[in-house]
C-alpha cells in the first residue's frame, strides 16, 4: 500500500494486490488487482487505477465502484478530477439518495449529476413494474430532475413520450391509480386516474373509465404544487363526463325526486395557499350534474363528502387582527345552502387596552346573503352589517381562581332587503367566567403501564351570560338561524352565528374538567384519562318555532370521557343526557386497540335521538398484518334500528414489486339505495415515498 500527499490539493491513499508501479516519465501511479484509491470520503475501486499526478486525475477501468457516502455507483470506466471534484463514468449505474439511474455517460459534480442515454428509476430497478424515465439527456440537481427526450415507462411497458420534463424526484413524475370491479348496474368497470409530471410542481393527467353497462367516463385533471416558503400552495382540478347508457330505472332520481339525465359529469376544484407569513387562501368548488353522479362513478369521493359544497376564503393575518373575505356559492340546486356573496369580515383579537388589565375584542362584517328564509320558506336576498365589541377584566386570585367579568354589545343592520327600508337591532351582553385550578400529585410508578408519577388536574368552570333584549322579528330575513350541532356550542354573544333569530338569553353553564397525567420517557406529560361534565341551565326559556316546543330549564348534560392507559389502547366517548328524565340523547364511542405491527382493531358506535328521528349504528374494523407487505381486513357496519348488518367488507392489501399498493375486496350490503348487494373490486395505485 502506498500513501501520498499531493502538493496541489489533498491527501489520497492508493492500494492494490499487485505491486504499485510508478512511471516517472508520465508521472503516473498504476495499481492493479482490486485497486483502491481514497480521497477523504471518496472511495474508488476497480481492476486497474491510474493516477496522473500532474493532472490530479484518477482513471479507473474494469468493475469500477464509487462511494462517497451520498451516492454509490458502478461502471466500466471512470475519470476522477481531484482538483475540481468531478467524476465522469461510462456505462454506469448510480444510486443517489434512494434513487437510481443507469446511463451511457455520467458526470457527477458536487451539487448535481448529469447523464446521457440513461434511465432514471423511482424505486428499486430490480423490481418488476418499477416506474422509470428513459431520457436522451438528464440532470439531477438537489431534488429536481430535468430531462429531455423522455419516455415514461412502467417496468418495460412504455406509457408516454414527452419532449422534456422537470419534476421533483420525491414527488415522482408519474402517478397511476386503478379500480376494477363488478356490480349489477355498471357491469364490469375499470377506473383509471393517471398523472404525468411535465414540470416541477405541475402534473397533468386525466380520468379514463370504462363501464360495460354505462359507457365511458373521461376528462382531464391537473395538479399544481409549490413548496416555496414564501408561496406554498397546492391546487387540484378534475373534470369528467359520461353519456350514461343506463336506462331511466338504472339512473334513477336525484335527492329532489327528478329523473337523472343521460349527460352526467362533475367538476372538482380545490386550492390551498400560504402566501408569505400573512396571507392564507382556501377554496373548493364542486359542480355536479346531479346529486348521485359521484356516488355512481366515484364512490370514494362520495363517502368522504356526501354533500357538495363550494366556497372560497382569503385571510390576512396582522399583529392582532384578521381581515377575511369568505364566499359560499350554490352551483348545484339539489343541495340548497345560504350563499355568501361574499362576507367581508375584520376580527380584532383579544388585546389589552393601553397599559390596563382590561382586554377588548371586536369584529365587523358586511355580507351579501341569498337563500331560503327559514320562516316563510321563500327565496330571499339579504344585505347585512354585523358589528360586535366586547371588553373583559381577568382577575387572578392566588393562582387558583380567575374571575373575568364580561360586557359586550352587538349591532345588526339589514339594508333595503327586497325593497324594504333599512332595519336594525341592537343587543347587549353581560356575564362572568370563573375558572378554578386544583391539582394533586402522587409518586406512583407502574412499569407495566409505563406510569412514572401521577398528576390529577381539576378545573371547575362557571359561565354566566345574559342578553336582556329580544330581537326575534318576522320582518327581517331568517337565513342564519339555529342549527343542529353535536358539539358544545358557545354561549358568548360575539361567537353566535344564529344572528337572524337571536333570542333573549339568561343562561348559566357550569361544569368540571378532569385530566390525569403521567411523565413519558422524555419527561413530557402523557394524558392517561380525561372526564368532563358540563350542564346548561336556562333561567329564561323561549318557544322554539321550528320544533314547536318550549325550551327546558335544564338543557342537555354533556359528558366527555377519554381513557389512554397504554399506547396500544385509546377510548373516547361523548354523550348528551336529558337531565329532566335521564334519557340518553346522544352517544358516540370510539375505541382503538393494536398489538404493535401485528394487528389493530377499532370499534365505533353512534347513537343520536334527535327531533328528526333515531340513529343507532355501530362499526368495527379488524386488520391483521400477515407480513410487512400484506394485511387482511374485516369491516362491519351494524344498524341497531333495523337489527341488520348494513355493510360487510373483506379485503386483502399487499405491496407489489415495492412500487404498487393493491387492495382486493368483497363488499356485502343490505338495504342500500343505489349500491348492489354484492360487489367485488380491486384498487391498485403507485406508491409515493
Amino acid at each position: 500500500m502506498l500513501v501520498c500527499t499531493l502538493t496541489v490539493l489533498k491527501a489520497f491513499e492508493i492500494s492494490s494486490i499487485e505491486p504499485i508501479e510508478y512511471t516517472e516519465s508520465a508521472g503516473e501511479l498504476i495499481a492493479r488487482g482490486d485497486a483502491k484509491i481514497s480521497v477523504e470520503d471518496f472511495v474508488i475501486q476497480a481492476d486497474e487505477i491510474r493516477f496522473q499526478k500532474e493532472k490530479s486525475m484518477a482513471i479507473a477501468s474494469g468493475n469500477v465502484k464509487i462511494d462517497n457516502g451520498k451516492y454509490y455507483a458502478i461502471g466500466d470506466y471512470l475519470y476522477y478530477d481531484l482538483q475540481n471534484d468531478i467524476a465522469h463514468a461510462e456505462s454506469a449505474k448510480v444510486s443517489v439518495d434512494g434513487y437510481y439511474f443507469f446511463a451511457k455517460n455520467v458526470d457527477i459534480f458536487q451539487d448535481r449529476q448529469t447523464g446521457s442515454d440513461g434511465t432514471v428509476f423511482f424505486s428499486d430497478p430490480s423490481k418488476s413494474f418499477a416506474p422509470s424515465i428513459v431520457a436522451k439527456n438528464f440532470t439531477i440537481k438537489g431534488n429536481v430532475l430535468r430531462a429531455e427526450g423522455t419516455k415514461l415507462k412502467i417496468g418495460r411497458i412504455p406509457v408516454l413520450y414527452l419532449p422534456g420534463i422537470e419534476v421533483e424526484m420525491s414527488d415522482r413524475p408519474f402517478f397511476a391509480e386503478q379500480n376494477f370491479g363488478i356490480d349489477k348496474s355498471s357491469g364490469i368497470f375499470l377506473q383509471n386516474d393517471v398523472y404525468i409530471g411535465i414540470k416541477d410542481g405541475i402534473k397533468f393527467g386525466g380520468m379514463f373509465d370504462v363501464y360495460t353497462r354505462r359507457g365511458f367516463l373521461f376528462g382531464p385533471a391537473l395538479k399544481l404544487k409549490n413548496n416555496s416558503p414564501d408561496n406554498c400552495f397546492a391546487t387540484e382540478l378534475k373534470i369528467a363526463g359520461i353519456s350514461d347508457k343506463g336506462g331511466d330505472k338504472v339512473r334513477g332520481t336525484d335527492v329532489l325526486g327528478d329523473q337523472i339525465s343521460k349527460r352526467r359529469g362533475f367538476i372538482e376544484f380545490s386550492h390551498r395557499q400560504h402566501y408569505g407569513d400573512k396571507i392564507d387562501i382556501i377554496s373548493r368548488v364542486q359542480y355536479l350534474s346531479d346529486s348521485e353522479v359521484e356516488r355512481d362513478f366515484r364512490k370514494s369521493w362520495y363517502e368522504d363528502n356526501q354533500r357538495a359544497d363550494s366556497f372560497a376564503e382569503v385571510a390576512y393575518r396582522g399583529e392582532n387582527y384578521i381581515i377575511s373575505a369568505f364566499g359560499r356559492f350554490q352551483p348545484n340546486k339539489f343541495f340548497p345552502t345560504t350563499r355568501r356573496l361574499p362576507e367581508v369580515r375584520v376580527d380584532y383579537l383579544p388585546t389589552k387596552v393601553l397599559d390596563t388589565d382590561l382586554v377588548h375584542n371586536a369584529h365587523l362584517s358586511i355580507a351579501g346573503l341569498r337563500g331560503i328564509d327559514k320562516l316563510n320558506l321563500d327565496e330571499v336576498n339579504s344585505f347585512r352589517s354585523d358589528a360586535y365589541y366586547g371588553v373583559s377584566l381577568p382577575l387572578v386570585y392566588d393562582d387558583f381562581v380567575t374571575v373575568k367579568p364580561i360586557l359586550g354589545t352587538r349591532g345588526i343592520l339589514y339594508h333595503g332587503n327586497s325593497g324594504d327600508k333599512t332595519k336594525g337591532k341592537a343587543l347587549i351582553q353581560g356575564g362572568v367566567d370563573v375558572d378554578f385550578k386544583f391539582y394533586g400529585q402522587w409518586d406512583y410508578c407502574n412499569e407495566t403501564f409505563g406510569i412514572d408519577g401521577l398528576k390529577h388536574t381539576i378545573n371547575p368552570v362557571i359561565q354566566y351570560r345574559v342578553i336582556p333584549s329580544d330581537n326575534i322579528r318576522d320582518d327581517i330575513p331568517w337565513l342564519d338561524t339555529d342549527f343542529f350541532n353535536v358539539e358544545i356550542p358557545s354561549i358568548d354573544l360575539g361567537d353566535m352565528r344564529n344572528v337572524d333569530n337571536l333570542p333573549k338569553q339568561n343562561m348559566l353553564r357550569v361544569g368540571v374538567r378532569n385530566n390525569l397525567y403521567t411523565k413519558s420517557g422524555n419527561y413530557t406529560p402523557r394524558k392517561l384519562m380525561r372526564f368532563d361534565v358540563l350542564q346548561d341551565v336556562l333561567f329564561r326559556q323561549d318557544y322554539d318555532r321550528f320544533s314547536a316546543k318550549w325550551q327546558k330549564k335544564f338543557q342537555n348534560t354533556h359528558l366527555l370521557l377519554g381513557i389512554y392507559p397504554v399506547e396500544w389502547l385509546n377510548f373516547d366517548a361523548y354523550g348528551r343526557i336529558d337531565p329532566a328524565n335521564g334519557s340518553l340523547r346522544q352517544l358516540k364511542i370510539s375505541t382503538s386497540i393494536h398489538d404493535g405491527d401485528f394487528w389493530e382493531a377499532t370499534f365505533t358506535t353512534n347513537y343520536l335521538n334527535a327531533e328528526t328521528g333515531t340513529t343507532n349504528q355501530c362499526a368495527m374494523k379488524f386488520t391483521f398484518n400477515l407480513s410487512s407487505l400484506t394485511s387482511l381486513s374485516i369491516e362491519e357496519h351494524y344498524d341497531a334500528q333495523i337489527r341488520k348488518f348494513t355493510s360487510q367488507r373483506f379485503s386483502v392489501s399487499t405491496t407489489l414489486w415495492d412500487s404498487w399498493r393493491a387492495d382486493i375486496g368483497i363488499t356485502l350490503r343490505e338495504m342500500a339505495r343505489r349500491e348492489d348487494r354484492v360487489q367485488f373490486n380491486w384498487h391498485i395505485k403507485l406508491l409515493d415515498f
